[in-house]
């Protein structure tokens, strides 16, 4: 009983401390000083060679450099890096074929997605020339592929 009551006690002694005793506030204020001299200066640069979503062509970048010449001036000239034709990685799963109109339909993966398309569809540049029973024909950039199934 007499646990039971020290137990109790204890309690309502933690509960009058909470509820009617002032609350105290750090008042320590710390003084932060900045060098602003010693702040370096971020630098980066932008890799922007990415097909322009209005457009849907690629954009070329072109970087400008001085050469030296023999009598000592320096002329300016432009380079422009050749463009690399990635195909996407495309594979043929099959066709669908409407027996009453003719029209077909073919299933193809495109980057990892599995899709249906019609001929003269395009997706990124990649656009179903020819579907038929066995192969399907593309272009990508004025390139054209036949893709077994």
């Amino acid at each position: 009983m007499l646990i039971v009551i020290l137990v109790w006690g204890f309690v309502f002694y933690q509960l009058y401390g909470y509820f009617f005793s002032t609350p105290s506030y750090a008042n320590t204020e710390e003084k932060t000083i900045i060098n602003i001299d010693e702040i370096k200066k971020d630098t980066f640069s932008i890799v922007a060679n990415y097909r322009d979503p209005f457009l849907s062509q690629k954009r070329v970048q072109t970087v400008n450099y001085q050469v030296a010449t023999k009598n000592g001036t320096s002329k300016t000239k432009k380079h422009t890096p050749p463009t690399v034709l990635k195909w996407p990685s495309i594979q043929y799963k099959g066709m669908i074929k409407n027996n009453n109109s003719e029209r077909r339909v073919a299933i193809v993966n495109i980057e990892g997605k599995e899709r249906i398309v019609k001929e003269g569809t395009t997706l990124n540049e990649l656009k179903v020339v020819k579907i038929e029973k066995e192969t399907i024909t593309v272009s990508f950039q004025d390139e054209q592929k036949t893709i077994n199934k």
